[in-house]
């Protein structure tokens, strides 16, 4: 990607959601879709923002970032396990970067690195 990388906050859906302390609790690459499955940061813009849970910084809610339509996908660094916690819920850790160039979305954690070329990405909240 040699063009000017643009950033997450730009694309729709994702203004009021803070990646870098979010969590991704599974990554599923299938024939046509990317989906991560997370743990949210919600700013207190987002229309399902609540108040943080007693002894969490900020307000987390269970989400899909989804890649649709995808064409292209390159996935480097796979094969890091998960931390597994003492309820034995995994954690793939953090989403370090999402950005995009024309219809080349990069994203990248410890679960590895992946630029995949699809439709843009679509946040869905759980309720």
């Amino acid at each position: 990607m040699n063009a000017e990388k643009v950033d997450y906050a730009q694309l729709d859906g994702f203004a009021n959601v803070y990646l870098e302390d979010s969590f991704v609790l599974e990554v599923k690459a299938t024939p046509g879709l990317l989906v991560l499955e997370v743990e949210l940061v919600l700013a207190p813009q987002h229309p399902a923002y609540h108040p943080p849970a007693p002894g969490e910084q900020h307000c987390y809610a269970r989400a899909t970032i989804e890649f649709p339509n995808v064409r292209n996908l390159m996935w480097a660094d796979q094969g890091t396990p998960p931390a597994v916690d003492a309820s034995g819920a995994k954690d793939f850790g953090g989403i370090d970067a999402l950005f995009w160039n024309g219809s080349v979305f990069h994203v990248e954690g410890d679960w590895g690195a992946i630029d995949v070329a699809s439709a843009p990405p679509v946040v869905r909240t759980w309720p």
